[in-house]
């Protein structure tokens, strides 16, 4: 048997080397590894040296339409090798032994092979975890003899592992090197979240989020275990929510010689020039709600909109009550057509923080848009927006207004047919004109709920 398999070797290297750069075929069959080594120095027609510290194993391998470096990759991620080149030589041998002696070389296809002595942990216990926190495709084995991890990947992947073994391999918390992975459910809290925020906290590569479960994967010591749980029971914890009561009013004018008249807990609004946003604060939102009917019922008032919305604490709320209208353009560049959207209505967006206090801030942007006309069938959208922060107790009232806007208007009546008459149809005409201003007024009130 030993006979046949070096007259399948010798047959093997006896085929016809491709040329310097051309792919080829490398097959092996229960083959000595450091045969296979000669055979692909053979068949690549390279100067390949196999090393004496590669260790006895046999392999099983079909590459087909391969280049030599990937080749070369291959075998030394399979097999825990590492190259050195000198001049035109290519000497290949076990990564522990050559990363001693080259430990700056670099393998082909821009990896590397770097082995890591372990000082506490096994090197068992480390594999899993390792290959777990690493990119795909990066090689982790073990090494019980030396005690060593050797892993082979990129050079940012190589330095991500030296800190992930730094901070695995700390004395352990009562299990004596152990490295273990632990998941921990979460109830309140998105998992990507919660390892964003202790991404600065604990060793890169630590932590793994699964969003499908909503847990975090720990992966190392008892120490950092117990470190990790404590902080995610606290992040975890129910968050305060926040009830948005929302009012959208259209207030016109009370007489000819002020824009509103109205007076909101003694303050006015209104009065400002276009661009300018004032606001009051009221104690109650009864009180403004009380005044909203009152303009209400004597015509000066409509309520364009008036939606309730929750959301949890330092989280955005938005809304849009109205409708997107579809505009047809087309790419200069391209000439495809593309369809966009175009918000037209109520639209309001809100960040609500509580204080310790009780208190609320509110980070507010919100916008009334109308379609006023039609440009060669472009809509054109008159916006009113206005952008505050402020800060309120719980229950009371934002008013938000100075959002104005003039309309001018044409009305003619006429009498059929004789209206429509050249020159004398203007006696059977009446045009009129006419002036209207009005102001979008916002008022918000927030309310904080119990966490239950």
């Amino acid at each position: 048997m030993r006979f046949l398999m070096i007259a399948v070797l010798s047959a093997l290297l006896a085929a016809p080397a491709a040329a310097q750069g051309e792919r080829f075929t490398l097959e092996a069959r229960d083959t000595d590894l450091a045969d296979v080594i000669r055979l692909l120095g053979a068949r690549s027609g390279q100067n390949v040296v196999a090393d004496g510290s590669v260790k006895p194993q046999r392999v099983t391998l079909r590459l087909k339409d391969v280049s030599f470096d990937e080749a070369l990759a291959t075998l030394a991620s399979a097999y825990g090798l590492q190259t050195h080149r000198d001049g035109r030589v290519i000497l290949i041998g076990d990564a522990v032994s050559m990363n001693r002696r080259y430990p700056d070389d670099v393998t082909p296809g821009g990896t590397q092979t770097a082995v890591f002595v372990l000082q506490h942990a096994r090197p068992d216990d480390l594999v899993a975890s390792l290959q777990n926190a690493l990119p795909q495709g990066t090689v982790v084995v073990g090494d019980k003899r030396t005690g060593a991890l050797i892993v082979t990947g990129s050079g940012s992947t190589i330095a991500r592992a030296r800190r992930l073994v730094a901070a695995f391999d700390a004395p352990a918390y009562g299990a004596g090197g152990t490295v273990a992975t632990e998941a921990v459910q979460l109830h309140n809290l998105r998992a990507s979240e919660a390892v964003k925020t202790l991404r600065g906290s604990v060793p890169d590569g630590a932590l793994f989020a699964d969003d499908r479960q909503n847990v975090v994967v720990v992966s190392g010591n008892g120490e950092l275990q117990t470190t990790v749980r404590t902080l995610l029971r606290q992040l975890d914890a129910p968050g305060r929510q926040v009830m948005i009561e929302v009012r959208v009013a259209d207030v016109q004018p009370v007489n000819d010689t002020t824009n509103v008249g109205v007076q909101f807990g003694g303050a006015g609004y209104g009065a400002g020039a276009l661009g300018q946003f004032p606001y009051t604060l009221t104690k109650s939102s009864i009180t403004v709600n009380a005044q909203i009917d009152a303009l209400i019922q004597r015509g000066h008032a409509s309520i364009l909109a008036q939606p309730r919305i929750a959301t949890l604490n330092n989280r955005e709320a938005s809304l849009l009550i109205g409708e997107q209208y579809p505009v047809v353009t087309v790419n200069q560049q391209t000439g495809f057509p593309s369809v966009q959207t175009i918000d037209v209505g109520v639209r309001l967006r809100l960040t609500p923080t509580i204080g310790a206090d009780g208190t609320i801030t509110a980070d507010l942007h919100p916008e009334y848009s109308q379609i006023i006309g039609f440009n060669n069938s472009f809509p054109i959208v008159a916006n009113r927006k206005v952008d505050a922060t402020l800060r309120v107790r719980d229950g009371e009232t934002i008013v938000l207004g100075g959002l104005f806007q003039d309309v001018d208007s044409e009305t003619v009546t006429k009498f059929p047919v004789l209206g429509d008459l050249p020159v004398l149809g203007g006696f059977f005409r009446n045009r009129q004109t006419s002036h209207n201003k009005d102001e979008v007024v916002f008022f918000i009130t927030p309310h904080v709920l119990d966490a239950r």
